[in-house]
């Protein structure tokens, strides 16, 4: 136990210089890989406006395609529901490619989702019935509360007024799509 110790211990010092140095490379055209990793969110470390940004464009990319899911595979509830979050996805973009190129923030923003949200995807497509809904419905769940956890963790220390406004305008929304999702379920 004491040498499991030991060696944690010894480490240490290359972890904190390997955050570090990912860190120091992150750039507005890169990644954030702290935070892709949830590393920020482990030490409590706040995204930064490119994080948001990226992260919310790639939950709009999810909803606009979970919408087409939805609509072959869901009930009428859901398709409703879905409807309305890929109308919301898509006002969310334009505010997004508006912040991105009024902001001179030049996020080189990905044309597909993560590999992970792929996936969860391609699992959705495989459902059909009750599975294909349950596994909506949580799948909303936890993308939508990811989504507000991410923005109210940026707005504890903002580096970006106008991404913090927008922020502050689409927690709210966040919420209540929480709150109609619950009704959902």
């Amino acid at each position: 136990m004491i040498r499991l110790v030991a060696g944690l211990v010894a480490i240490l010092p290359a972890i904190v210089v390997f955050a570090g140095a990912i860190a120091g490379s992150e750039t507005p055209r890169k990644r954030s890989l702290l935070e892709d990793l949830g590393i920020k969110r482990m030490f409590g470390w706040p995204p930064n406006a490119h994080d948001v940004l990226r992260l919310l464009h790639e939950f709009d990319m999810v909803q606009l395609r979970a919408a087409a899911l939805a609509e072959i595979r869901g009930n009428d509830q859901i398709r409703q529901f879905a409807t309305e979050q890929a109308a919301r996805a898509q006002q969310r973009e334009t505010a997004i490619a508006r912040l991105n190129t009024f902001g001179l923030l030049n996020i080189d923003f990905a044309s597909d989702p993560s590999l992970v949200r792929r996936n969860e995807l391609a699992g959705l497509q495989g459902a059909v019935g009750q599975a294909f809904l349950s596994d909506y419905l949580a799948k909303q769940r936890d993308d939508i509360d990811d989504a507000i956890g991410l923005l109210r963790r940026y707005l504890l220390h903002p580096d970006n007024d106008d991404v913090r406004r927008f922020a502050k305008q689409q927690l709210p929304v966040l919420e209540e799509t929480r709150e109609e999702l619950l009704r959902l379920q």
